[in-house]
């Protein structure tokens, strides 16, 4: 949890009071390697704050997994649409790896609110951060090459390649598993040529 909250207290710039304040409403959930986190159709009513482990927000399509996004380490994990519109998920959420992940309900997050100002700054700085990655996500899958979005995701979580399977990456950046293949097999003779 001390990791957590220093975490919190630089992504905040909050102090360590605050961030105690913060973390005291999460309670702890130790999940299983495959265990679900938000089931698609249910509306989901909770933050999650992972310390350990991975997980993943996927779509299914007429039987196909849609990786939309994945959740790592010292972020916050949730269906942030489903949350804030009060509608069944589209999506499920479940962990790739065994995961602890500390949670706080809709009714507490709001209760911290009510009685915090710097929890409304907290929120204003999340929103301004999915706003940002959903747009450079959305910019890079409509401007870049396969070999650049998976460069770039590489360059950025240099270890997704042995935590996550292949084909989930190949869903992530929406090219088939041989794309994978042939971009990783390009890179690697390129890193032997220099």
């Amino acid at each position: 949890m001390e990791k957590l909250k220093q975490q919190l207290k630089l992504l905040f710039d909050i102090s360590e009071e605050d961030a105690s304040i913060f973390l005291a409403e999460f309670k702890k959930k130790e999940l299983q390697k495959n265990e679900v986190f938000i089931a698609e159709g249910e509306v989901c009513h909770i933050v999650g704050l992972i310390q350990k482990g991975l997980l993943v927000c996927i779509y299914n399509k007429d039987g196909e997994e849609i990786i939309d996004e994945f959740g790592f380490e010292n972020n916050f994990i949730t269906n942030y649409y489903s949350f804030l519109t009060q509608s069944p998920s589209l999506k499920e959420i479940r962990t790739l790896e065994p995961s602890v992940v500390y949670i706080i309900t809709r009714q507490s997050l709001e209760k911290l609110s009510n009685q915090y100002p710097f929890i409304e700054k907290m929120s204003r700085i999340i929103n301004e951060k999915l706003f940002l990655r959903a747009h450079n996500r959305i910019q890079s899958l409509l401007l870049e090459s396969a070999q650049e979005r998976y460069e770039k995701m590489i360059a950025q979580r240099p270890d997704l390649g042995q935590r996550i399977p292949q084909y989930m990456l190949a869903s992530y950046l929406h090219v088939k598993p041989e794309t994978i293949s042939r971009i990783r097999k390009k890179i690697s003779n390129t890193t032997l040529l220099t």
